[in-house]
């Protein structure tokens, strides 16, 4: 998703429904610190970790991809003590569990999730791009702190393959239970989101504090559920490389929903709107906190357009 001044509004549509919209750093209310309140904070263990040109480098996880290793992370909402919590998971007043009561839903029957990124560098440079490969979403009951049952990759609760190739989500489960929305699907394939972190319209005006990029996903697609039951998030990230990267919900109306019929598909407008299709990955197996990911992905050895 671009997001430079003069991009600020692109936007796409997966074939699933789901829409994606750039959500610029407005000049008010000023950004920081309690303007966003998020439900999940995601951070690599070494928070500045990839120069321009170099390898991989502080105590972070990493990902071969093309052959250079770049940082990534990943996580999603619990309410697990920090020294138990899931992966890249900050634990904290901006981590925690979430019902399905909680949200709002929109006009067409949305759920909206918003992402607050934080990159390196300036807007419209490559180092300050972020790579989001991967989300996921689980809905029952019990799941408000999933690495209590210490199963799972890392005792976290979550199976499956970390940064995998495929399109399959049934062998990723949070507890046992298969995804209820997966951004890769057999319906949207491979898809890579490229976000500018620092997107806004007014030069100078960039930060921490909003939101950066907007998903609308369609409710049908997360099926039956219950108000009590809980709503985890999952999501996976390469090229991260400063601070941490936050979700927040819609939890009152007003935010308007993109008509589906003005975007573009993903698969035909791919290098515009920054959704791209990922070709020929290799699949990764489970890696061990602190230590680099050994494997092949796609063949990008930076963000690009």
């Amino acid at each position: 998703m671009n997001g430079e001044p003069g991009c600020a509004n692109f936007a796409g549509a997966a074939p699933d429904g789901t829409l994606f919209t750039a959500a610029p750093n407005p000049s008010q209310p000023s950004t920081g610190t309690g303007v966003f309140q998020p439900f999940v904070r995601i951070q690599r263990s070494s928070a500045q970790a990839n120069n321009p040109g170099s390898d991989c480098n502080g105590s972070g996880d990493c990902v071969n991809v093309g052959g250079t290793m770049v940082p990534s992370e990943n996580g999603f909402n619990s309410d697990a003590k920090e020294s138990d919590i899931n992966f890249d998971t900050k634990q904290g007043v901006w981590t925690r569990s979430v019902l399905m009561s909680e949200f709002e839903f929109l006009p067409n029957g949305y759920v909206l999730l918003s992402l607050d990124a934080n990159q390196l560098g300036q807007a419209e440079t490559d180092l300050n791009k972020i790579v989001i490969t991967q989300m996921e979403i689980f809905i029952g009951p019990g799941l408000a702190n999933p690495e209590a049952s210490n199963t799972g990759i890392e005792g976290t609760g979550y199976d499956g393959t970390l940064f995998d190739a495929d399109n399959n989500q049934a062998d990723d489960k949070l507890l046992g239970l298969t995804s209820r929305w997966s951004l890769d699907s057999a319906a949207n394939g491979n898809v890579d989101v490229v976000l500018q972190a620092s997107i806004c319209d007014t030069r100078g005006q960039c930060g921490s504090g909003h939101g950066d990029l907007n998903v609308f996903i369609p409710v049908s697609l997360l099926g039956p559920f219950s108000p009590t039951d809980n709503f985890v998030f999952y999501s996976e990230y390469l090229y991260a490389n400063d601070g941490f990267e936050e979700w927040k919900f819609q939890d009152a109306p007003g935010q308007q929903v993109p008509a589906p019929g003005s975007l573009a598909l993903v698969g035909i407008g791919l290098a515009a709107i920054g959704l791209r299709r990922r070709l020929q990955l290799g699949r990764l197996g489970p890696r061990a906190k602190g230590k680099t990911w050994m494997g092949a992905r796609a063949s990008l050895d930076k963000p690009r357009f």
